[in-house]
């Protein structure tokens, strides 16, 4: 079993041969990583650099997509952890209200709509399914936490109460209500966020890589 903070330095021995001479170059689909049973491959990553790149707006580059390399490694290795833990569990729900606001955002950040997104990810010969898959999963990640956490995100009232008595000047009574709901799903969001990290981080040490 190897920890994932350990052998992070492969990815160098890894991205040192995984180089694009131009936007149109195309590389042989090998396997890169294995996490656990599941494979990563060089497509998979070539996407997930390109992807970075389009998403953040940042100038696609040679010296981008070297040092782009590295971070799309990582996030494919932690959503393999994350796809691996959500079969398991056989989560199936997630906000596709949520998963919609997500993509028109980033389409807006990048001055087009949907379609406009999709004709850049087209026209950079990446994949527009795989990205909304993502983000998908990121979304279902969220409820597999809520499914294990959720009774375990009590608040303390007299905290809430605190913070209401600091803001309540000038306040009416159905104003410091809103106040309050907000109050309280906040620290509930915060909790959750503290369970996913810890969560994750105990899978993350179990995790068995092997680059190839």
């Amino acid at each position: 079993m190897k920890k994932f903070n350990l052998i992070i330095v492969s990815f160098f021995i890894l991205t040192s041969s995984f180089i694009f001479s131009n936007l149109e170059s195309t590389i042989n689909n090998t396997i890169a990583v294995k996490v656990g049973s599941s494979l990563i491959t060089t497509i998979d990553i070539q996407n997930q650099i390109m992807t970075n790149l389009i998403i953040n707006g940042i100038e696609i580059n040679q010296e981008n997509i070297n040092n782009n390399k590295n971070y799309a490694i990582k996030y494919l290795i932690n959503k393999t952890i994350k796809k691996n833990e959500i079969d398991k569990f056989k989560i199936k729900n997630y906000s596709r209200e949520d998963l919609k606001k997500y993509i028109e955002i980033t389409a807006k950040n990048l001055n087009t709509d949907i379609n406009g997104l999709k004709k850049i990810f087209k026209e950079y010969n990446i994949s527009f399914e795989v990205f909304e898959k993502n983000y998908k999963l990121e979304l279902l990640w969220n409820t597999l936490i809520f499914k294990i956490y959720s009774n375990q995100t009590n608040i303390n009232i007299v905290e809430v109460d605190n913070e209401i008595k600091k803001i309540k000047e000038n306040k009416n009574e159905e104003e410091l209500k809103i106040i309050r709901e907000k109050i309280l799903s906040k620290k509930k969001i915060d909790k959750l966020n503290l369970f996913s990290r810890s969560h994750f981080s105990n899978l993350e040490n179990n995790a068995i890589l092997k680059f190839l």
